[in-house]
């Protein structure tokens, strides 16, 4: 029942049963109405409320984003399970998602459509749903999906995958089915503790793939940015944060073109920018802000954050990091208190690792795991981790 029809049979009853003065009727009215049009407003405003994972006050929470989610046919070949002939990606997270669940809300970037068989790697990504599952249950509660391999299998695999998101219930924006859907759910409100963060995203390009109508895919473009940001704003938005795909890839320090988009971003009332794209890590730091406008004299710039799971084995490409926003709320005010990043480095398993009990497949592994790791990859973990720490070198180090 409609909240308006609800109301309307209330005051019947009220009047006929109890034969309520017609004064106190319309005040009950008046109050009914006011409730139903702040229920409407909300309702609008496409708020995704999520419960807070860690015991800390309602005044604190940690947001965290990873990086790129891959699908090389490696990748899907060693998902399947000879046993039970079907796709597992969950012990790939076995390692890395205590750090992922320890924080409130969880994002990252699936880089691969979700377009059914036939499976396939570079350069056309279609990885199982099974994929999806995984990272789900390994903690993420967004993803973004605006990249240069969201076309990778055209109008059917870009609406294939939103309709797997979808049914898996797993919050998404970058990609749309049509404009119904975009002027609909863009952008998106993520609500916890009482805090709404608007998340936007936008790729440089999908690899000169055309997306046909009516699909939509948010590119890089100065006024589409700064209008989505004024929409967010008038939403009420306490924080908002776009995650680009953008950059060059394989570079591990940021190019003009990148820096010129973050200060765009910066002086329009963004909070904090995420990047994705290159592969490998590139510096996280504060820019400075020159908008009068803005509430804060600086906002952190993550440029990239390297791969969170591939088949690149490549120095710099062989894993990735972890970048964690505190957020604090002060005078009914939310800003960044604190930003830090737990680097991860890749480790591959072709077959079954019988010291470790561990099934072959691509596993994360943290500075504090690395103990595990045969003498040939803790060598290349450490390597990787002395390369993200002289990337990385104005913002601390998660030390969990």
């Amino acid at each position: 029942m409609s909240y308006n029809k609800f109301f309307n049979f209330l005051v019947v009853k009220l009047i006929m049963k109890y034969k309520f003065p017609i004064i106190l009727v319309l005040i009950f009215s008046g109050i009914s109405l006011s409730l139903f049009l702040g229920f409407a407003e909300v309702e609008n405003k496409k708020v995704i409320s999520i419960s807070k994972k860690s015991e800390v006050p309602d005044t604190t929470f940690t947001l965290l984003f990873g990086g790129d989610f891959m699908g090389h046919k490696p990748m899907i070949l060693s998902a399947f399970n000879d046993s039970t002939q079907v796709y597992d990606y969950n012990h790939w997270f076995k390692f890395i998602a205590p750090y992922i669940n320890s924080c409130d809300w969880a994002c990252a970037n699936l880089e691969v459509t979700l377009a059914g068989e036939p499976y396939s790697g570079y350069p056309q990504f279609s990885s199982p749903d099974a994929y999806a599952q995984a990272i789900k249950n390994a903690g993420f509660d967004f993803l973004v999906t605006a990249n240069n391999h969201s076309q990778d299998r055209g109008s059917d695999g870009l609406e294939r995958t939103l309709k797997v998101l979808d049914s898996l219930g797993i919050a998404h924006t970058g990609t749309f089915a049509d404009t119904t859907n975009f002027n609909s759910f863009y952008p998106p409100l993520i609500n916890i503790a009482g805090c709404e963060i608007a998340i936007l995203n936008y790729t440089y390009g999908t690899n000169g793939l055309i997306v046909k109508n009516p699909n939509i895919v948010n590119v890089i473009d100065s006024a589409s940015m700064i209008r989505d940001v004024k929409k967010a704003q008038a939403m009420g938005a306490n924080l908002i944060i776009p995650v680009m795909h953008w950059g060059i890839e394989y570079q591990t320090k940021e190019n003009k073109d990148q820096q010129k988009i973050a200060g765009l971003l910066s002086n329009s009332g963004v909070d904090a920018i995420i990047g994705m794209h290159p592969h490998v890590v590139e510096p996280v730091k504060y820019i400075e802000v020159t908008s009068k406008k803005h509430k804060s004299d600086s906002i952190p710039v993550a440029y990239s954050l390297g791969n969170f799971i591939s088949n690149q084995r490549d120095r710099y490409c062989d894993g990735g990091v972890l970048v964690r926003l505190k957020i604090s709320r002060h005078k009914n005010k939310y800003s960044i208190a604190s930003v830090d990043y737990l680097p991860f480095w890749v480790w591959r398993l072709e077959s079954y690792n019988e010291t470790n009990n561990l099934m072959k497949g691509y596993y994360p592994i943290t500075k504090q795991q690395i103990g595990i790791l045969p003498l040939e990859d803790s060598t290349k973990a450490a390597l990787f981790f002395d390369d993200v720490k002289n990337i990385i070198t104005q913002i601390n180090e998660w030390n969990p």
